[in-house]
C-alpha cells in the first residue's frame, strides 16, 4: 500500500543469486510466455520489460536472457552448464548491461558504445544480449541512437530494455519491441516472497506484504529497513497517544511529520492501515484480517473509544490531506489541520 516513491528499493537479486523461473511468484502467464519463446526459438530482438521498480523486471530478465545463453539440451537455464555458471557469477563475455548509475539518465554516448559493441560476433555463446536498465530514463538522443539497431539488428543480438514505465520511450522504440508488463502481485504472493526470503513469521510478514502495493521488492526492503521500522515506531506512538491529547498536545508531534516529510505517503499510509484495522476490529472481530497484529492490544484499547463513524472520519481526513499535499499545498499548514482533525 506504500503510495509514494519510497527510497528504499532494491531488487531479488540481492536475496539470491540464481534464481530460475520456478521461484518466480505470480508472474506465471508472463513466465509461461517466455518458456515457450525458448522451447519454440522463436528468439525476437528486442524485448522491453515493464513494472514498477522493485517488481522483479532485472530478476525476469536475467532468468531469460540465462536461458537463452544456456547449453543444456533439457530445461533451461539449467544453472549447471558452463554458460549458467558463468552468467551466475556475472562473467558471461556475451553479456553487456547499460546502467544508469548515479545518473539522472542514460546518455546518448552511453548507447553508442554499446552499439559498437553488437558489430563483433560472440565469444563463447550463439547470441549476443544487451540489458539496458531504467531504459525510461534514456535521453531522446540514446533513443533516436538505438532506433536502427532496433530496427536491423545483427543477428545474433538480442537487446532486452528494463522500464519502470513505457512513458517517456519513443513511440517508434515501443513499436519496436515485444512488450511484458509485469503485473503487481496479490498480498498472499507477497507475504510468500517474504517468508521464503526473511526470517519472519507469517504475521509479521503479511504487515510488509499490505503495505508493499503488490511489490516484492518493496516488501523486502521495508521487512530489512531499519529506517522504516524506527518510523513505524514513532508514529505509532503518536498513535497510541493522540486521543488523549488536547489540541497542543497535538502540535508538539509536528516534528515528527517535519522529520518524515520525505516520507510523508509512507506515515499516511501506516495511519490509514492503523484506522483500517479498527474498523475491521470492530465490525468483524476476525484477528485473521488485521495488518498490525503486533500492535493488538493497542487497537483492541482504541477500538473501544472511537466510533465507526469517527474511523471513517479520521481516515478520509488523511486522504483529504495527501491529495491536497500532491496538489502543491503548504506542508506545514496541512499537517496541522490534519493534526487538529484527529
Amino acid at each position: 500500500m506504500i503510495s509514494g516513491d519510497f527510497c528504499w528499493i532494491y531488487s531479488f537479486e540481492r536475496f539470491r543469486d540464481s534464481m530460475n523461473f520456478s521461484d518466480i511468484v505470480g508472474q506465471s502467464v508472463l513466465v509461461d510466455r517466455l518458456k515457450r519463446i525458448m522451447q519454440n526459438q522463436l528468439i525476437g530482438h528486442a524485448y522491453l520489460f515493464v513494472g514498477p521498480e522493485g517488481i522483479g523486471k532485472k530478476t525476469v530478465s536475467n532468468i531469460f536472457a540465462r536461458g537463452l545463453l544456456c547449453k543444456s539440451q533439457g530445461n533451461r537455464p539449467c544453472d549447471l552448464c558452463r554458460s549458467c555458471k558463468q552468467f551466475n557469477t556475472g562473467n558471461h563475455p556475451d553479456i553487456y548491461r547499460v546502467t544508469r548509475g548515479s545518473r539522472l539518465s542514460i546518455g546518448v554516448e552511453q548507447i553508442r558504445k554499446m552499439l559498437e559493441d553488437t558489430q563483433l560476433k560472440p565469444y563463447e555463446s550463439g547470441r549476443k544480449i544487451y540489458i539496458i536498465e531504467d531504459a525510461h530514463t534514456m535521453t531522446v538522443q540514446a533513443q533516436n541512437a538505438l532506433l536502427k539497431t532496433l530496427e536491423e539488428p545483427p543477428g545474433f543480438t538480442t537487446i532486452m530494455l528494463l522500464g519502470d514505465r513505457s512513458q517517456g520511450l519513443l513511440p517508434t522504440v515501443l513499436s519496436r519491441c515485444q512488450v511484458f508488463r509485469m503485473q503487481k502481485l496479490t498480498k498472499k504472493e507477497v507475504c510468500s516472497i517474504l517468508v521464503s526470503n526473511l526470517d519472519l513469521s507469517e504475521e509479521k510478514a503479511m504487515l510488509f506484504a499490505s503495505l508493499s502495493d503488490g511489490i516484492p521488492g518493496r516488501g523486502l526492503q521495508l521487512a530489512g529497513s531499519k529506517e522504516f521500522n524506527d518510523m513505524r515506531e514513532e508514529v505509532f506512538k503518536f498513535l497510541s497517544e493522540f486521543s488523549r491529547l488536547d489540541d497542543m498536545g497535538k502540535m508538539q508531534y509536528k516534528d515528527l511529520f517535519t522529520k518524515y516529510r520525505d516520507n510523508i505517503d509512507v506515515v499516511m499510509d501506516i495511519m490509514v492501515l492503523w484506522f483500517r484495522d479498527i474498523l475491521v476490529y470492530k465490525e468483524v472481530h476476525n484477528n485473521h484480517l488485521i495488518i498490525n497484529l503486533d500492535k493488538l492490544a493497542l487497537l483492541k484499547g482504541q477500538a473501544s473509544i472511537f466510533t465507526v463513524k469517527r474511523v471513517r472520519s479520521i481516515i478520509e481526513k488523511i486522504e483529504q490531506s495527501r491529495r491536497m499535499l500532491k496538489g502543491n499545498a503548504n506542508y506545514q499548514m496541512t499537517i496541522e489541520n490534519l493534526l487538529l482533525a484527529l
